[in-house]
């Protein structure tokens, strides 16, 4: 029950979450197919619980040919909530395998939240390759990524606090040796 909680207060915590409302007007002055639209529209969706539908928006905004600046970032924004729903089954069929391996490419393009994602997924009982040792390496990454706490937007400072809140939790299971390996392993995502 403490996991569910946990997970839903991570949830809430994703950028899609922190994204700003989308002024409909707005999108009525940019085309159906643009990344953002196609990305606000998703946004618009989940905060509806309409998951299927927020599901098929960000497939799209990740396929989707970035013409703008920003296309990059709201791509890779829309990736990571995409795998959160593959994670949890949520309008797609569950696949957290996937979303652990779409998680891990994010961390490779920069996604600072992908890294908090892993933490979480390698710390769950219900995923199959459950690892104390990575789990608190993923959230270690994250603090080693972000060095200066005052210099993040306010998600990525959410993911932070999630991440320290997370890490400590684990640090109070592990062994003096199996936190080094965490470090270890921390510094090899970077």
């Amino acid at each position: 029950m403490y996991k569910l909680v946990a997970l839903l207060v991570s949830l809430l915590t994703t950028n899609v979450v922190y994204a700003e409302k989308c002024n409909i007007e707005y999108l009525e002055e940019i085309e159906y197919t643009d990344i953002e639209c196609q990305f606000y529209m998703g946004t618009q969706a989940y905060r509806n619980h309409v998951y299927s539908v927020a599901a098929a928006h960000w497939q799209y905004a990740t396929k989707a040919e970035g013409r703008f600046e920003g296309d990059d970032s709201l791509k890779a924004m829309a990736q990571s909530t995409l795998n959160f729903l593959y994670y949890q089954g949520l309008g797609v069929k569950e696949n957290k395998i996937l979303a652990v391996n779409n998680w891990k490419e994010a961390v490779k393009k920069g996604d600072f939240e992908a890294r908090r994602h892993l933490g979480f997924a390698y710390s769950d009982p219900a995923f199959k390759q459950k690892d104390a040792i990575k789990a608190l390496g993923w959230y270690e990454s994250v603090f080693m990524v972000a060095e200066k706490f005052d210099e993040l937007d306010e998600s990525d400072k959410n993911v932070y606090t999630d991440a320290l809140d997370a890490a400590e939790k684990i640090r109070k299971q592990l062994s003096v040796e199996e936190r080094g390996q965490s470090l270890e392993f921390a510094r090899s995502t970077l």
